[in-house]
């Protein structure tokens, strides 16, 4: 199940649109207990989570797309470039030569041939039970919960209302918080508690039949029957999260580096969230065009947002279980569902994605004095409508900020005067074209950028502007994005976006030394001083044409 967060990061990798026909849009929440409908509880703080955000995935809660799927598409990506996946391949062991430029020295079984492999880097994004992890000595320390979980996917029939299209819980003093979840392809995944008399020792009377069986005890007072059982597990709850994500030039992500229940759906998620922070960083290194310091900041981003999963799950598999943690000081006989609800609906934002953040790094660098609330360093940035030129059909902001690797600058230039002047005062237009020539001139460089107006647009952004914007164009007619970001349009500003949409930096629209500066402990390439000129013309040089009677197109002459 992949929440909104997640979404937002496959669209910006231009991913979604390869998931989209394929996931259950799940929509809306039921939850019931003894058969009749509560109203909220259970996954109700995901609407209130969405309701309170600006972002375009409000369609429905989440997609239901199991992993293999999610996986079966990402190959596809990969494979339409000159790098594939190769699979299946099994790491045997790993080296390190620190002196060396390839300093991973891997031996791997790719389908009975043993290979050696030497590599700059080496990730490991091997499961729970990692191979990497182990190899390369991490602590992995955590504890076990006491707890078991059934789930499977399966396809159902049941008398159950609303049994496809919302995302169902059911309120089970045996089996727990019951989840049940439309997914792809018309099957269904069900999870409940496994009492300890059904596991027995070690899962040894755990059966196929068995779990089939269970669960329709499980969903009484609704009917259950299955049409066909796909996959079922039986697992015990590890909540155990690496010291380090990182040792020299190996490291971890997914369940490789975090290990927690499923309980709030966070498996898939934090595993991409681990994996674009993690990429567009190690590309830049790689590529060249970020210092080695820049990696540093995945550790301690990631593993403090990995973290504080685990601590919220803590609380989260022992209310779904039944038990109430001794923290909360229950009363007795107090009703675990309540308790559940609450550390749901108080985590509601970053367990869809919406909400995670990080702090101050190398990257997240906020001014001396930030005071606005809005746009805050190290936090999702803000989308909202917007109008290209020339467009009646608005458009997300984000959908202009796409992942290419690079930054993304945005340039609140300010708000257009009625028309039909449709002229915007910009006394740091000069500033902005030298640092583009600066940029262009020395390639490459982490940044593109986007220029905003508030007001219903002009007719020619040059003229509007007074100079040549800096990338693409977008209008703010109502000024909400400007709001969103904190910018007076009487003012301007600049918004510096991380590759994986994340605000990075901000300052005033007249402050291009300060964006230098910004840039020149991130990149090899220094941005160096710029030259501010006094000023700019939109006109380029005069040209002019003569054409002769009679001659060919080819004939004509230009000046």
């Amino acid at each position: 199940m992949l929440y909104a967060g997640s979404l937002e990061i496959l669209d910006l990798l231009g991913v979604y649109e390869r998931i989209a026909d394929i996931g259950f849009i799940v929509q809306g929440t039921k939850t019931f207990k003894d058969g009749a409908e509560i109203n909220g509880r259970g996954w109700s703080f995901i609407d209130e989570a969405l309701r309170n955000s600006d972002t375009m995935f409000k369609f429905g809660l989440s997609s239901g797309i199991r992993q293999k799927y999610l996986e079966d598409v990402l190959r596809d990506v990969i494979s339409e470039t000159a790098d594939v996946v190769k699979a299946p391949a099994k790491l045997l062991s790993y080296r390190i030569v620190e002196s060396a430029e390839y300093p991973v020295i891997a031996t791997i079984d790719e389908q009975g041939q043993r290979r050696e492999i030497q590599c700059k880097y080496l990730v490991g994004a091997d499961g729970g039970r990692s191979t990497v992890r182990s190899l390369g000595n991490f602590s992995f320390p955590g504890t076990a919960s006491p707890h078991k979980w059934v789930r499977l996917d399966a396809i159902v029939v049941t008398n159950m209302p609303s049994r496809r299209g919302p995302l169902v819980a059911i309120e089970s003093k045996k089996y727990g918080h019951i989840l049940w979840t439309p997914t792809d392809n018309g099957r269904t995944r069900i999870g409940f508690v496994c009492p300890d008399e059904i596991y027995g020792e070690k899962g040894s009377k755990v059966t196929e039949d068995l779990i089939m069986a269970v669960a329709k005890e499980a969903l009484q007072p609704f009917t259950l029957e299955f049409i066909k059982l796909d996959w079922w597990t039986v697992y015990e709850i590890g909540q155990r999260v690496a010291e380090t994500f990182r040792s020299g030039p190996v490291f971890l992500a997914g369940d490789a580096a975090h290990t927690h229940s499923s309980g709030a759906a966070q498996g898939m998620n934090t595993g991409i969230h681990d994996a674009v922070n993690l990429g567009w960083k190690l590309a830049g290194v790689l590529s060249g065009l970020y210092h080695e310091d820049v990696l540093d900041t995945y550790t301690s981003e990631r593993r403090a947002a990995a973290q504080r999963v685990i601590d919220i799950d803590r609380d989260v598999a022992a209310l779904i279980s039944g038990h109430i943690p001794a923290h909360f000081d229950a009363p007795p006989n107090a009703d675990a569902n309540e308790y559940l609800d609450r550390v749901f609906s108080a985590n509601a934002a970053f367990t869809v994605g919406l909400g995670v953040s990080y702090g101050t790094n190398l990257v997240n660098r906020p001014p001396k004095t930030e005071t606005d609330a809005a746009a805050k360093i190290g936090h999702r940035a803000p989308d909202g409508p917007v109008f290209r030129p020339g467009r009646t059909l608005a458009q997300p902001l984000r959908s202009l900020v796409r992942y290419t690797g690079r930054f993304w600058v945005l340039v609140f230039a300010g708000t257009l005067a009625p028309a039909p002047a449709a002229h915007v005062h910009l006394p740091g237009a000069a500033t902005f074209r030298a640092l583009r020539a600066h940029i262009d001139a020395t390639s490459p460089l982490p940044c593109e950028f986007v220029t905003l107006l508030a007001g219903p647009g002009c007719l020619q952004p040059a003229e509007a502007l007074g100079a040549q914007p800096l990338g693409n164009v977008a209008y703010d007619p109502t000024g909400a994005v400007f709001a969103a970001y904190g910018v007076d349009g009487a003012v301007g500003a600049i918004v510096v976006l991380r590759p994986d949409g994340i605000v990075s930096f901000k300052t005033s629209l007249d402050g291009v030394h300060d964006l230098v500066e910004y840039f020149a402990p991130l990149v090899r390439q220094q941005v160096g001083k710029v030259e501010v000129p006094t000023e700019v013309s939109v006109d380029g040089p005069a040209g002019g044409e003569i054409d002769v009677e009679g001659e060919e197109e080819s004939g004509l002459r230009q000046f």
